[in-house]
């Protein structure tokens, strides 16, 4: 009697959990796969319309290994987080992408190192005594730019947000926002041919404030200072890199993992009353050896696409073509082109022509910096037809 009280007592424990309502989580995040008040997912869902027809790229590693030695061309760069501290050599690769005519957008309370230092920052916070959670002061932001001007700004709780910069270089720098008591809180710095645009309250870029009031046209405003080009957004500077929960608090502080937990418990509770003594020893299940090389291929796609060089891959296709004719037909790809092309025609009975086109092309991607996806997928379908038209 009492194993089946203890048993329905657990059962009713682990329904009570499923169903209670999760608490708000207010921490901050910034993270476009966060749907908490101070994530971005709403705000990352939204660049479509602010870039249209223009590629979203999300980099998870630090800008020097995303870029890969490689500066890219009219490209826009969005960082936010409450601090924001660059390690010195992340710092000199966005200054090289900057100069290179990029523009990078950083939203963060506080910019240390050696990006703080190269354009003289310094962020000040206003402190008001007795500014708590309830308090209902209020701050305003407004645009420097007439034609983003708001008659009555953009207003959010003191408490929640209110820095603004103190110093930076006023040589090279332009004002583009500030506070209702005329303190900068937004500013673009020239950097060679590009910009750096630095914005001291990310929390006015999260999901809370694109619901509240009009404050999402304050974000939308803000953004639309990048020019209409493919965007790259940060996932790495973010605190949930930087800080490592205990296991099991990152189990309940996520609902489908807690309830997971609860029916872990249940069920043990269960095998420990009913199952105690092991009755028959368990038959091993033998699982077919897996083909993982779709899987390879497939994740190898993913790569090179989300890096969009596609020099790269028409490189590789051509390559790889060339060792097909040599593993095919025994033919010496290094002699005499017109020879080369007249032996391919001959034994694979393609035309002449198609071979001939499909090693101009070949040849022209030694001499080019970079090709267009349209480019990439016409040299695609020329080397698809010959192999499937060659015998």
């Amino acid at each position: 009697m009492l194993t089946w009280i203890l048993g329905i007592a657990l059962a009713l424990l682990v329904i009570a959990a499923i169903f209670a309502p999760r608490p708000l989580n207010w921490n901050y995040s910034f993270s476009k796969n966060d749907e908490i008040p101070f994530g971005t997912y709403l705000v990352y869902e939204s660049l479509d319309s602010l870039f249209p027809r223009e590629d979203i790229v999300t980099s998870w590693t630090k800008p020097k290994n995303f870029l890969d030695e490689k500066i890219p061309l009219k490209t826009n760069f969005i960082y936010l987080n409450g601090r924001i501290k660059l390690e010195d050599e992340d710092t000199r690769e966005l200054i090289k992408v900057a100069s290179a005519g990029n523009h990078i957008f950083i939203g963060a309370e506080q910019v240390y190192g050696l990006l703080a230092d190269t354009f003289k920052l310094k962020y000040e916070p206003d402190i008001v005594p007795g500014a708590g959670f309830y308090n209902t002061d209020s701050v305003g932001f407004h645009f420097a730019n007439r034609k983003l001007k708001s008659g009555f700004g953009y207003w959010y709780p003191r408490w929640m947000t209110k820095f603004y910069f103190t110093r930076y270089d006023s040589a090279r720098t332009t004002v583009l926002g500030h506070d209702h008591e005329g303190n900068t809180n937004f500013i673009r710095v020239k950097e060679g041919d590009g910009y750096f645009y630095f914005n001291a309250n990310p929390l006015a870029f999260t999901n809370y404030h694109l619901l509240s009031r009009n404050n999402s046209e304050y974000i939308f405003k803000a953004l639309s200072y990048l020019p209409d080009r493919p965007t790259v957004w940060d996932e790495f500077y973010k605190p949930g890199t930087r800080h490592q929960e205990g296991l099991f608090d990152y189990v309940l502080d996520h609902r489908a993992l807690r309830i997971a937990w609860y029916i872990i418990l249940f069920g043990v509770l269960v095998l420990f009353i009913f199952g105690a003594r092991r009755r028959q020893r368990p038959i091993p299940v033998i699982s077919r050896p897996e083909n993982t090389s779709l899987s390879f291929i497939d994740t190898m796609a993913r790569l090179y696409y989300s890096r969009h060089d596609h020099l790269d891959i028409a490189a590789k296709r051509y390559t790889y073509f060339l060792e097909f004719l040599r593993t095919r037909y025994y033919i010496n790809t290094g002699a005499d082109e017109s020879r080369v092309i007249s032996e391919v025609s001959r034994k694979s009975g393609v035309s002449e022509r198609s071979v001939a086109a499909l090693f101009k092309m070949g040849n022209k991607l030694e001499r080019l910096r970079q090709i267009s996806q349209e480019d990439l997928e016409q040299f695609n379908r020329q080397i698809e037809f010959f192999y499937n038209n060659c015998r």
